[in-house]
């Protein structure tokens, strides 16, 4: 159940001759429940829309949960997330354009001057609230939450989210969300591109989702694609992207001549000192991969103060999770490394095309020096039947760039 922080005292609610009444007896602005909010005791109350159902009262009609003798609500503690909402109110815009929050000016409360500071600042936490994607999607799953403009409302805000769950859902223009049994389809159409990147995969695409969810159609041969972000739908070949590092893969196996003399040391270290095993992911190493990804995450934010940074690793987790629960659906192939029975890195990748293979994955416990150069060396070892190795791109990072930086790709990503 939703959750709200209350501000308004009980007072104006016990003596309020507004709230929970209504003229019609099939009043549009009957509190709706949403789906989670249905219990066994609450089914035979409400509607096929999921209203509650209004009973004669004092000539006008009140919720079925309403006790007029007491001006208390039955279902108080456990009342839908509509009643615990009012005064405020989510709305359509006077054109339907957008999805607005606002406060109903009949509420005693509202009109109070004394309570002006209070409801601004609680405006600004339910603002905060609703544009949570969590909360926006539980909302958005009964569009009918949303109410019909009234000029007896006064708007406080947009709400950017919902507005584009509502009104500028690519849905109702054919588009589906991204799921797994799309993978072929996915994979056909980015065959017949020349020289993809990394982020012409579906793989790449379908791991990010929770992030920034993918729609997609098609148009006779060719896909349509939008990804959803904070700012709206954007079509995937208008996104900003990133260069790829691209490297041969025999120098990554190799590590041959001066310019790796640092990373030949660093694996020479991690084998001469640590009992260590070197095997291929199985699913049943799951849930220690993650709890390792928690871990390093966790060092990294100590070690690199970009906020943007910060939350990009939040994101990853759930890109992590997805990719190592549908790996062999996905076509990765996993390696990690354990000492004293433990995993202490892993590493995915996946054939990009015929000639490359990306790595999309790799975490490693830093305590164990020596132990990415080595992970990432052995992995390429296993993959010289390709004759690159793209290491992905490094988002914009400083500290990534320098990484990939460190192990020489080919100059300016020449075309291969």
């Amino acid at each position: 159940m939703l959750k709200l922080k209350q501000i308004i005292p009980g007072k104006y609610c016990l003596s309020c001759e507004v709230c929970c009444r209504f003229i019609d007896k099939n009043a549009p602005l009957r509190p709706i429940f949403l789906t989670e909010e249905i219990t066994p005791g609450i089914r035979p109350h409400i509607d096929k829309s999921s209203r509650v159902k209004l009973k004669p009262c004092e000539r006008i009609n009140a919720c079925h949960f309403f006790n007029p003798k007491n001006n208390k609500c039955a279902i108080y503690l456990k009342r839908p997330f509509d009643c615990r909402l009012y005064p405020f109110a989510i709305m359509f815009d006077e054109k339907k354009e957008r999805v607005v929050l606002g406060i109903d000016k009949k509420c005693p409360f509202a009109v109070d001057p004394t309570n002006h500071e209070s409801i601004r600042n609680y405006f600004h936490y339910l603002v905060d609230l609703l544009e949570e994607k969590e909360i926006a999607y539980r909302i958005a799953e009964n569009p009918l939450f949303i109410s019909d403009f009234q000029d007896d409302i006064t708007i406080f805000s947009s709400l950017d989210t919902l507005t584009k769950l509502i009104i500028n859902n690519p849905e109702k223009n054919g588009f589906k969300r991204i799921s797994l049994n799309d993978k072929p389809i996915f994979d056909t159409f980015f065959e017949k591109i020349e020289q993809p990147d990394s982020s012409c995969s579906f793989v790449n695409l379908y791991i990010w989702k929770d992030m920034n969810p993918v729609w997609w159609k098609q148009n006779g041969e060719a896909l349509e694609i939008l990804i959803e972000t904070d700012s709206g739908y954007l079509d995937f070949n208008s996104l900003k992207k990133f260069p790829d590092y691209i490297y041969l893969t025999k120098d990554l196996a190799a590590l041959m001549g001066n310019k790796y003399k640092h990373k030949r040391a660093g694996c020479n270290h991690f084998s001469k000192n640590y009992k260590f095993q070197h095997l291929p992911y199985s699913q049943n190493m799951k849930s220690e991969c993650l709890k390792l990804f928690s871990k390093w995450a966790a060092e990294r934010k100590k070690k690199f103060p970009d906020l943007y940074y910060h939350k990009l690793l939040k994101d990853s987790f759930s890109a992590h999770k997805l990719a190592i629960e549908n790996y062999k659906t996905l076509g990765l192939i996993g390696h990690v490394i354990k000492i004293r029975g433990k995993i202490c890195a892993y590493t995915f990748g996946f054939e990009l095309r015929k000639d490359t293979f990306c790595i999309l994955l790799e975490v490693c416990d830093l305590r164990f020096k020596g132990i990415a150069e080595f992970i990432f060396r052995e992995f390429s070892k296993e993959m010289l039947r390709y004759r690159y190795v793209n290491a992905m791109d490094d988002s914009g990072l400083e500290n990534l760039r320098i990484a990939k930086l460190s192990y020489h790709p080919i100059p300016n990503n020449l075309t291969l």
